[in-house]
């Protein structure tokens, strides 16, 4: 689930509790135009509020900045072929903190799982109203981009209910979604019915997404 400010931090407080009350899993702070101050309370609204849900709380990543990600807490960064490639990420974000990365052909996806990404946003695979794309992913890039991929990958790009059916057949049901919960009348009744849909193509156990583990106490 990717989220943006919101606007106002009242808005965003209020739609990220929400959210985790709905049952997801994960979040991803994706903002491009806030300043950074903005962005580190955003941040760190979201880690708490992900803290208090307790032992099998949501799992929080920031969008980009992984200084950003490291000074507040959070549990990982999502990086594109952009920004910082991901052993410098891992680098500023630390053990055991998670790094993403997206990918838009297999010579990106076998890259990310050798530098080390813990997992992938693969796309676009819709045309998205939150961020605009030269065109879509081919299909075959999709349903081989799961396959060979160590790690799992995320569907991205203008994801909506009725479109997970499509997904799922070609091997994905694990899926970044922005608009088409955000911007629904009810984000928590929309949060759910994806959850639900999920669950039913996936034909698994629900999954659930802790955060890293702590790492090992220093030795004496």
């Amino acid at each position: 689930m990717l989220v943006d400010g919101c606007g106002d931090v009242a808005a965003f407080r209020r739609l990220v509790e929400t959210l985790f009350a709905a049952g997801l899993p994960m979040l991803q702070v994706r903002d491009k135009r806030l300043p950074t101050p903005a962005l580190v309370e955003r941040v760190r609204i979201a880690v708490a509020a992900a803290e208090r849900r307790g032992a099998c709380r949501p799992v929080v990543i920031v969008n980009d900045r992984a200084d950003v990600a490291a000074v507040c807490g959070a549990d990982g960064v999502h990086v594109g072929a952009d920004d910082l490639p991901v052993p410098l990420a891992r680098r500023v974000v630390g053990e055991p903190r998670l790094v993403g990365r997206t990918a838009h052909d297999l010579a990106a996806v076998h890259r990310a799982v050798a530098e080390g990404a813990d997992y992938l946003g693969i796309g676009p695979c819709f045309p998205s109203v939150t961020k605009a794309f030269a065109a879509d992913a081919p299909r075959g890039f999709l349903t081989a981009a799961v396959r060979e991929s160590s790690v799992p990958a995320f569907a991205i790009g203008g994801v909506t209910l009725d479109r997970l059916e499509e997904l799922a057949a070609l091997g994905i049901t694990r899926v970044a979604v922005a608009a088409a919960i955000t911007a629904a009348v009810d984000p928590a009744a929309a949060t759910t019915a994806f959850l639900n849909r999920l669950n039913q193509l996936s034909k698994a156990p629900p999954e659930r997404w802790g955060p890293p583990p702590a790492p090992p106490p220093a030795g004496p």
